[in-house]
Order: C-alpha cells, then sequence, then structure tokens
C-alpha cells in the first residue's frame, strides 16, 4: 500500500482555498491523504508558521509548492530577491525539498532556448539549496513529435513530476513515458479526464479519477515496487461536485489501485507513442 505517500493537490479547492485553508486540510485529511502540494499563489502572503499550524491540526505533511513562468523575473524591483529565492526560502522554513514547475512552451527558436536555458540554472539553484525541481507536463510539451518533452528529456537533467492525465491528452503511450524517465520521477499526478480528445475541443475536461478514460489503473501497477518512496498525488482541476466528496473519493481510487491485486475501474483507452 501507498497510503503514507498519497497526496492531494489543492487546486480542486480553486482560487478561494487561501481563505480557508483548516477547511480545505480537514477535508484532504478527512478522505485519507497523508500530504499537500499547494500551488505557491496562494500561500505566498501567509506565513510558514500559520501554514504549518494548519497542517499540523490536519495531521498532513507539505510535500511541496509549484509555481510557473520566469523563475528570474529581472523586472523586480532592485534589491528585491527574485521569485525562485523567495520559493526556496519558503520551502526552507517549511522543511520541505520539492518544487513543482510547470509552463515550458515553444513559441520560437530563440524564446525556447532562453526558458530552457533559464529553467536549468533555476533546477541548479534548487539544488543548491536543497531542493529538487520537478516538471510538470501538459499536453502542449508532447506536441510536433514530442519537441519540448524530448528536449527536457534527452538535453537536460531535470527531474520530472509526470501528469498522467496530460500524457493522455497528447496521445502519448502513458507507461511508455513513465517508462522512460523512470530514473528521474520524483512525484506522479494523478489526473483523470472524460475525454481523450484536445481541451480545444472538450474544455478541461477534469473528472474523479477512475471516471474518465485516462490509464490510472495501469500506471499505478506499473509504479508498483518501482517508486515506492514516491508521493502519488491527486491533481483534480475543476469540479462542479462538493470538494470533500471529490477528496474521499479521489482518496478511495488511488488506495484502490495500489493495493496488491488493485483492478482497474474502467477499461484504458487505445494510445499511441510520441
Amino acid at each position: 500500500m501507498y497510503d503514507s505517500k498519497l497526496g492531494c493537490q489543492t487546486i480542486t479547492w480553486g482560487e478561494s482555498q487561501r481563505t480557508h485553508f483548516p477547511d480545505v486540510f480537514a477535508d484532504i485529511s478527512a478522505a485519507g491523504f497523508s500530504g499537500v502540494e499547494i500551488g505557491f499563489r496562494h500561500i505566498q502572503h501567509q506565513s510558514p508558521p500559520d501554514i504549518q499550524r494548519m497542517l499540523a491540526a490536519a495531521k498532513l505533511t507539505f510535500i511541496a509548492t509549484h509555481i510557473g513562468g520566469n523563475l528570474e523575473d529581472a523586472g523586480q524591483a532592485a534589491g528585491e530577491r527574485d521569485t525562485l529565492e523567495q520559493v526556496l526560502d519558503y520551502l526552507q522554513k517549511m522543511n520541505a525539498t520539492i518544487l513543482m514547475y510547470s509552463g515550458l512552451k515553444y513559441h520560437d527558436a530563440p524564446q525556447f532556448q532562453r526558458d530552457l536555458r533559464m529553467l536549468c540554472r533555476a533546477a541548479q539553484r534548487c539544488r543548491d539549496r536543497g531542493v529538487t525541481l520537478l516538471y510538470h507536463n501538459h499536453d502542449w510539451e508532447f506536441a510536433d513529435h514530442g519537441r519540448v518533452i524530448n528536449t527536457l528529456v534527452e538535453q537536460t537533467d531535470l527531474g520530472f513530476c509526470p501528469d498522467l492525465g496530460w500524457v493522455m491528452k497528447s496521445g502519448a503511450d502513458v507507461p511508455a513515458f513513465l517508462h522512460r524517465i523512470e530514473s528521474r520521477i520524483g512525484a506522479i499526478h494523478f489526473k483523470d479526464f472524460a475525454a481523450a480528445g484536445s481541451i480545444t475541443t472538450s474544455g478541461v475536461d477534469t473528472v474523479m479519477l477512475g471516471e474518465g478514460v485516462a490509464p490510472l489503473a495501469e500506471a499505478a501497477r506499473w509504479a508498483l515496487g518501482r517508486l515506492p518512496h514516491v508521493w502519488m498525488i491527486a491533481e483534480q482541476d475543476k469540479t462542479d461536485r462538493p470538494v470533500a466528496e471529490v477528496a474521499r473519493r479521489n482518496a478511495d481510487y488511488l488506495r484502490r489501485i495500489f493495493s496488491v491485486g488493485g483492478q482497474p475501474v474502467r477499461g484504458n483507452p487505445p494510445v499511441h507513442n510520441i
């Protein structure tokens, strides 16, 4: 069982989460999760001791925070620490060692190389501070025959937090991608979508885990025995159901597929390689 390594991304609680973290953490704890990942924009104006106190009351571990964009923000006022240093200071005070990053896109070659160099410098700075930077994918990194994802895998030493739902949305083979980056996986995001098609036609149609078409149970079978110390994190972008119910059902699903002999709840859709 992975009970001690099942986490929840608080994105499901929306933008208002920062105003009622005790309730959010209570929902997550009652669902049976052991840890939480929170976007930095939601916690940056709350002190680490306050967040730690609320997490301790819910008996939860702080897994990681998540950020995107330019981590070197040259536009800040003189003398102000850059964005990355602020995040690393916060993580140090939280005794956390994982930083999630997402958002690298290809617009043109010069822009992409600049952004890639920025990200690699950021990863090195994280290592200097005892933090592992993990790249969280969407579907666009797999476009154009995997131009972005292939560069990240083949030309950098970045760690990864693969988002299984987005890998599926891209049309890539989920287990094959996991196998390709196995030694660099620091966490896994379990996300499910109602349909396999592009979000340009279906929208961000996230659903509760096991109710969609992402091959989550297949991924869990692959991970069992391979990644015993890696956090498995539920990440449902949005829902029209009560969030406490969503958290409980997502936790139940993860416990089920990570049980010995666990079986898929839904059939797996056909997929193709990058």
